[in-house]
């Protein structure tokens, strides 16, 4: 009998360790992963007729805690909101639940990580009708955090839709973009070269449509055909891909390249964009038989873009350059492209480049028939100065290539 007694107390001492030490060990995950925090919280409840409802989302936003839910009943809100804790920010439903930041700025800027936004139209990020480089990354939903989820919104006529800022591990799933898109950016004013550092670019985005096509996003894939359904294409650490006869038209920046190598787009329109076609560390790519225009700018070859072939293209009416070459992109080859009407305010300058070298302009067509070689200007930053440069077109072309 004793015996028996002995061994349950063994059992039930054992029972009792392996309970405490499996809730100690729960608390020290809930410490080191805040996004657990979200089932540990309290909700707090904006609009609706509850008595101690909030009626602005900023006002919940401030007094909630992380890990806390704000719920948002139906409604617009007209806020310009800073989320600076972990939350989960629910709206009642996504097509009347509508957060409208009045083009002031950002309609919502998440600095916090580990937090979700899901159930809302987010609109009106900007800063007013015109376009310029100083009110150009202006969004819907700003990130500066990491580790954040947006799933199950309406995105739609902001400058930018969803702007990430040297940001990690952000997930984008289930949205609805209208006239907007998906960016992400190792910079949003630049003042000086910056490092590139891939894993800005490498996220979690999948189901989402821009104008009722799809937004494909590949990482580390190589020969790819991307479907011509395509409404936005991002891809990162690619090569041999084959983007043709798509229209990406109304999706901020219709294809971005990030470390990319091989890949060619052709046949293919891009117009209308708050961006453009942007190349990011990538090299020996090819972009032939496009139409480029409409857009804020044409293409854009950034922080050591190398060795691309930019050929045959009709590159026209962008806002403020055909195309722009920066930060140690060299070696490029720009050749029988037609550039006409780029930069409204001055179409002398419809190409541009800065701190890079060894590129070469060929037979292009600048908007009226020449004689004389083309001065294409740029500039060299040497500390605070600036260094104008200059490259040459010597035998550009005098009819249109691509007609």
């Amino acid at each position: 009998m004793q015996e028996n007694m002995l061994k349950k107390k063994i059992t039930v001492g054992v029972l009792l360790f392996f309970v405490i030490f499996s809730t100690f060990s729960t608390a020290n995950t809930i410490v080191e992963n805040n996004s657990t925090l979200t089932s540990n919280g309290k909700t707090l409840y904006v609009g609706g007729t509850g008595p101690t409802n909030y009626t602005s989302i900023q006002d919940a936003v401030d007094n909630a805690n992380d890990g806390d839910t704000i719920f948002v009943y139906n409604g617009t809100y007209y806020e310009n909101l800073i989320i600076n804790k972990t939350i989960n920010l629910v709206g009642e439903d996504k097509n009347t639940t509508i957060i409208d930041g009045s083009k002031k700025g950002n309609t919502i800027h998440v600095i916090s990580e580990n937090s979700t936004i899901t159930g809302f139209t987010i609109t009106n990020g900007s800063l007013g009708e015109n376009k310029t480089s100083g009110n150009w990354f202006y969004a819907g939903i700003r990130l500066t955090g990491s580790n954040n989820t947006i799933n199950g919104n309406k995105i739609q006529d902001n400058t930018l839709g969803i702007f990430g800022k040297k940001v990690t591990n952000i997930t984008i799933y289930n949205n609805e973009f209208n006239r907007d898109g998906i960016v992400f950016s190792l910079y949003d004013i630049e003042n000086e070269p910056i490092p590139f550092h891939e894993e800005y670019f490498i996220h979690n985005i999948y189901n989402n449509t821009v104008n009722g096509r799809k937004i494909y996003y590949y990482k580390n894939q190589k020969n790819i055909n991307v479907p011509n359904d395509a409404g936005q294409i991002i891809a990162v650490n690619c090569s041999k891909m084959i983007i043709k006869h798509v229209n990406l038209t109304n999706a901020d920046y219709g294809c971005i390249l990030v470390n990319c190598t091989q890949c060619l787009i052709e046949h293919s329109n891009i117009s209308h964009e708050d961006g453009m076609l942007w190349l990011i560390h990538s090299k020996n790519n090819k972009i032939q038989y496009n139409n480029i225009s409409y857009n804020f700018e044409g293409i854009c070859l950034d922080c050591k873009s190398t060795k691309n072939i930019i050929q045959y293209n009709t590159i026209s009416n962008n806002q403020i350059l055909g195309l722009i070459i920066e930060d140690r992109s060299n070696y490029n080859k720009i050749c029988k492209n037609d550039f006409i009407k780029n930069n409204q305010n001055n179409p002398f300058f419809q190409v541009y480049f800065i701190d890079s070298f060894f590129n070469k302009w060929r037979k292009n067509y600048w908007g009226k028939t020449r004689i004389l070689p083309k001065i294409i200007l740029g500039k060299e930053n040497i500390g605070f100065l600036n260094i104008p440069c200059f490259n040459f077109d010597f035998r550009p072309a005098k009819t249109p290539n691509n007609q």
